[in-house]
């Protein structure tokens, strides 16, 4: 690999949808976002598993504000795997 070439980090996030979010519009929000490469829809808690891709200057609070910044509040809840496992593992 080429030292000029920059790393590039694969981060997934779970998405929250609220109650009366519309899940297709959101969906297209999704996979309209730059550094989204895939989504899927899971069932349970999360309504969304989705997978991201970014340079490596950026941490995973910045790539988790730029998701929540651009799907909009209405929503739901935007969630690192790292968060949630940690959430897990104390409950």
């Amino acid at each position: 690999m080429s030292s000029t070439k920059k790393s590039r980090l694969h981060r997934f996030y779970l998405i929250r949808p609220k109650a009366n979010a519309n899940i297709d519009e959101l969906a297209e929000r999704l996979m309209g976002l730059k550094h989204v490469e895939e989504v899927y829809v899971t069932d349970g808690e999360y309504g969304y598993l989705v997978k991201t891709r970014f340079g490596s200057e950026k941490n995973g609070e910045d790539a988790a504000s730029y998701i929540r910044k651009n799907i909009g509040s209405r929503f739901g809840a935007v969630t690192s795997y790292f968060e949630y496992r940690k959430r897990s593992a104390l409950a």
